[in-house]
């Protein structure tokens, strides 16, 4: 990810909105900061906390990336039929999903911005994509089908 805030700034971040600021907040930022741009469920992310935090159980974890995603600072991501994951926002991007085998590609947030503005233009929509996941076929998939 490049551009990523750091812990200081993320936790400034909460400070400034009023939230306390915990180990499990603390440690679940700085999972997601060190995943770079992997994405990790809830479980994922309670298990590599618990090797450093044992006290910090799943529970805790979930109400940590609730509470971080109602404050903007992660994105929920669901693609395929997975557990969701979780991303810092300012990683903007969304996802197309092969349906043949199930890769995934990372589709920059700025792909979408001629149709922002088409439904702005056209239907007066001011659209905030966050996140969207467009199911298809990838090129190897299609190269291998018969047309």
């Amino acid at each position: 990810m490049s551009g990523a805030p750091s812990i200081d700034e993320l936790i400034d971040g909460l400070r400034a909105d009023g939230h306390r600021i915990t180990t499990a907040r603390r440690a679940v930022l700085a999972e997601l900061l060190d995943a770079g741009d992997q994405h990790l469920s809830a479980e994922d992310l309670a298990d590599l906390i618990h090797r450093r935090h044992p006290d910090v159980h799943l529970s805790t974890v979930y109400r940590t990336v609730d509470l971080l995603d109602q404050a903007g600072i992660l994105t929920e991501v669901h693609v395929g039929q997975g557990p969701s994951t979780y991303h810092l926002a300012q990683d903007s991007h969304h996802h197309a999903v092969c349906d043949s085998c199930g890769q995934i590609i990372e589709v920059p947030a700025s792909a979408l911005t001629p149709v922002v503005s088409r439904l702005e233009r056209d239907l007066g929509f001011a659209a905030r994509p966050r996140h969207l996941t467009i199911n298809g076929t990838c090129a190897t998939c299609r190269a291998g089908s018969p047309t």
